[in-house]
């Protein structure tokens, strides 16, 4: 018969198996600060991780001493550590940047202000002897070859025949050439000039004006025929509204004198003063010393005057003209030949 007592199990199994030893406290202040101090090392600039890398490591060092054993403490020191160095790091590199983009700025801003237009004080002088005032078959060369001429720095005369929203602010048409017209419409060559803006305040249609350019291009334009035509395109560096030729100190008049027959003879000394060949045209006019009168007219024609030229006729007077005329020189011209 078996015995209703059952003996025991063996020690440590059964229903009830003795208690587990008790786990030590975690840190996580520790540790957090460790990763933050090991972040403050990459992410020097930012001064955010090592700040809360610190706070935390002190965090987690006051606590690991209130555990037993110490759990954490040479992680709360390292994150301590590391978040410092990463601090003192950020600071050397803030410093060395805020030194090197003030030395580049300072660069910059005397670069800028050396090239700067307009700044009397740094901006390159500007030399008029680099510009050659060409002569008229230069100036048909540059007009027929542009692309060939290109860099060539030139003085030429300009009346200008178009500026307005379809050209835009910095540039202009205008009909060019060698000679500082007498009239308007005495230029015949067209060509395009371009300069920032604040050179050409103040320029208007019809103006006449004396330009420093250098020649940097050409321009295909369309003509009222409805094919192009190719112009040169020249870059301004100084320009003068210097207004029409005074024509007038073209004309030298002589003593009036009497011949045999009784006839008032007026010498007048003709120079073509500009750059190509020109024909002259005037009035010899008698008037009175108020100029309200007029006692008669002579006419002065010399055709085909090269540059430089100088011619000398006569003008008749028949009419009576009184001794204290005076001669005067009008309605002068001259025409491209």
């Amino acid at each position: 018969m078996s015995s209703p007592y059952q003996a025991p199990p063996p020690h440590g199994y059964g229903p009830y198996a003795p208690a587990p030893a008790p786990k030590a406290p975690g840190n996580p202040q520790a540790t957090a600060s460790l990763v933050l101090g090991i972040a403050s090392l990459v992410l020097s600039l930012l001064f955010v991780p090592a700040i809360i890398g610190v706070v935390l490591g002190i965090v987690g060092l006051v606590r690991s001493g209130r555990t037993d054993p110490p759990t954490g403490r040479g992680a709360a020191i390292a994150g301590i550590s590391l978040s410092v160095i990463g601090a003192c790091a950020g600071v050397v590199l803030a410093t060395t940047a805020s030194a090197t983009l003030s030395d580049l700025a300072r660069t910059i801003a005397e670069e800028t202000a050396t090239t700067a237009p307009g700044d009397g004080d740094r901006a390159p002088a500007f030399d008029p002897e680099a510009y050659t005032q060409v002569g008229a078959k230069q100036w048909e060369s540059i007009v027929k070859h542009p692309v060939e001429a290109e860099g060539r720095a030139v003085v030429v005369f300009a009346e200008v025949v178009q500026f307005d929203s379809r050209t835009g602010s910095d540039r202009f048409l205008a009909a060019a050439g060698v000679d500082q017209p007498g009239d308007l419409g005495e230029l015949r060559s067209t060509s395009a000039f371009v300069g920032e803006e604040a050179l050409l305040e103040g320029v208007e249609q019809g103006d006449v004006l004396k330009i420093h350019a250098e020649v940097t291009d050409s321009l295909e334009l369309e003509t009222r025929l409805g094919g192009t035509s190719t112009v040169p395109f020249l870059t301004i560096a100084r320009i003068e509204d210097v207004g029409l030729a005074d024509l007038s100190t073209d004309f030298a008049l002589g003593a009036a004198e009497r011949d045999a027959l009784d006839i008032l003879s007026v010498p007048v000394t003709v120079t073509n003063s500009g750059g190509r060949t020109f024909t002259y045209s005037a009035l010899v006019v008698a008037r009175s010393k108020d100029g309200k009168k007029s006692y008669g007219e002579g006419t002065v024609f010399i055709e085909k005057m090269k540059a430089g030229q100088r011619k000398q006729v006569a003008v008749d007077f028949f009419d009576e003209v009184p001794a204290d005329a005076v001669f005067r020189v009008e309605e002068i011209a001259r025409y491209i030949e």
